[in-house]
């Protein structure tokens, strides 16, 4: 028997890493080695930047893929295979729109390798949102922000907005953001019809594999698309309501290490057949 998979996608938050956003390095690198002895493909699948992610994975990030930013930037053997920017004048005029209506959020707008931040945002905002950032600039003008790269921006509120948000700013301008609900509370925004469904999709198309060769874990609303892709779809116990929706499985609480228990189950069994 082999195993009816040739590639993992894992979400980080809420799913791969625990409620200290830590992770077993020495379980993940023999489950990391046993997949790579069986030619099958690591994908880390996320909203956080390739910045956050290199950090996260130091000793292992050139063994496998990534989906970054929610599928805007997708980096292969620690290069740029793809990279979907937001246009500067419309991420301004996002941030204008919400501001009217919520108020001044602390808002995060994300480019390759810097992250910006409104200088007003709280300092304890500050400090939270600078773990995710890599490198964290405050800013007083959302229009002093650079004319290209942005690829993904966050505004630190209930995500049960999100899809308000989206509704009533493509109903004024249009089509030109997609919108998730990451975390109870951060709103992601990236360019129109990116997605972690997506990214992956391109992804699997260069390795020749389709959402039939997947498995994947995911806990929030920016995983939906990646669960609906897969044919081995996760979500975690501790997961969003609206992904459990939209996954095959339920995997043990990321605090209780799910997404180790449920790829070791497997590898185990694969052991026990042969």
């Amino acid at each position: 028997m082999t195993l009816p998979f040739k590639a993992v996608a894992v979400d980080m938050d809420g799913t791969f890493l625990d409620d200290k956003r830590e992770y077993d390095h020495q379980e993940f690198d023999r489950i990391l080695t046993e997949l790579e002895n069986k030619n099958i493909n690591f994908i880390v699948s996320s909203g956080r930047p390739y910045a956050r992610l290199k950090k996260d994975f130091a000793d292992f990030y050139k063994r496998m893929d990534f989906v970054t930013t929610n599928g805007a930037r997708i980096m292969v053997n620690d290069k740029e295979a793809q990279v979907t920017e937001m246009n500067k004048n419309d991420v301004v005029k996002l941030i204008n729109f919400v501001y009217q209506k919520y108020g001044r959020l602390a808002t995060v707008v994300f480019s390759r390798d810097t992250a910006f931040i409104n200088r007003d945002a709280s300092e304890e905002t500050k400090k939270f949102l600078a773990y995710f950032a890599g490198k964290l600039q405050e800013i007083d003008d959302w229009n002093e922000l650079p004319n290209n790269g942005l690829i993904q921006m966050t505004f630190h509120y209930q995500s049960e907005f999100a899809k308000e948000i989206e509704r009533e700013f493509s109903a004024k301008y249009g089509n030109i953001f997609s919108f998730f609900a990451s975390s109870e509370w951060a709103i992601d925004v990236n360019s129109y019809g990116v997605s972690k469904g997506n990214g992956l999709k391109e992804l699997l198309a260069d390795l020749d594999l389709t959402g039939d060769d997947l498995i994947a874990f995911g806990d929030s609303g920016n995983d939906i698309s990646m669960l609906d892709l897969a044919k081995y779809s996760y979500a975690m116990a501790n997961g969003m309501d609206e992904a459990k929706k939209h996954a095959k499985f339920i995997a043990p609480a990321n605090t209780e290490d799910g997404v180790f228990q449920t790829l070791r189950e497997y590898l185990d069994e694969d052991k026990d057949v042969k």
